[in-house]
């Protein structure tokens, strides 16, 4: 359905109804012995173009409403809402397709220094558009390919194809430069400066299996930025 659409849908469907109604009959008016078969061949095919279209339609239009249906909350299922990123799961199932076998594949964990006290000091409404402005900013400096998500509350996750440590630490270093040095214009038109602190991981071999030990060293690897004082990066 999601390549065919309706009306072609009921033009194959109908044609095929009209070829059945008239064997069926055909072979039903032959076994009985009856005469007048054009009458009845007639009666067959009024019969398949004027009840079974409209049927057709209907169903396959309700067909088609499911598929859309599906297919959107299988996006949802997988999109941050508030910052329209993919989100924990589909960074997760990106796992194993990111390694391409072209060098190892690094992963960048990012945390938001300090958010919970620019929530507090700001209001939810401030700290959601900070979340959404750090994840456009963030992801304006990636490079194509590489997979950012939202990773839960003000930590980010990019996933990294084809990259080493030193690579790695480059871009994170050029995305954490670039957000301690502007400053937010909120809807409110004030002005709020956030820091990032950074952990990488690197690996050779990636996958859905993997992916959750490489998660976990970049993560450590915050928290000794965080220790280190945040507004930094550090390698696992």
């Amino acid at each position: 359905m999601r390549h065919v659409g309706v009306w072609r849908g009921v033009a194959v469907f109908t044609l095929a109804n009209i070829a059945l109604a008239l064997t069926i009959t055909g072979v039903a008016m032959r076994l009985a012995g009856l005469e007048h078969r054009l009458l009845g061949y007639t009666i067959a095919l009024t019969c398949s173009i004027t009840i079974m279209p409209p049927l057709i339609a209907g169903l396959l239009a309700l067909i088609q409403r499911l598929d859309r249906a599906e297919r959107a909350l299988h996006r949802l299922a997988r999109t941050d809402e508030l910052t329209g990123l993919p989100n924990r799961r589909a960074l997760l199932q990106a796992a194993a397709p990111a390694h391409s076998g072209d060098g190892p594949t690094a992963l960048l964990f990012i945390d938001i220094d300090h958010f919970k006290r620019v929530n507090d000091a700001h209001g939810h409404q401030t700290g959601d558009e900070i979340l959404q402005y750090v994840s456009a900013e963030i992801a304006n400096r990636l490079r194509h390919g590489d997979q950012l998500c939202r990773y839960g509350g003000e930590e980010f996750a990019a996933l990294l194809p084809a990259t080493d440590a030193a690579t790695a630490h480059d871009l994170a270093e050029r995305i954490r430069r670039h957000l301690a040095r502007t400053s937010i214009v909120l809807d409110n038109d004030d002005r709020v400066s956030v820091t990032l602190s950074i952990g990488i991981a690197t690996t050779h071999d990636v996958d859905t299996a993997r992916i959750h030990r490489l998660i976990d060293r970049a993560d450590r690897a915050v928290y000794r930025a965080k220790h280190a004082g945040r507004n930094c990066t550090r390698q696992a």
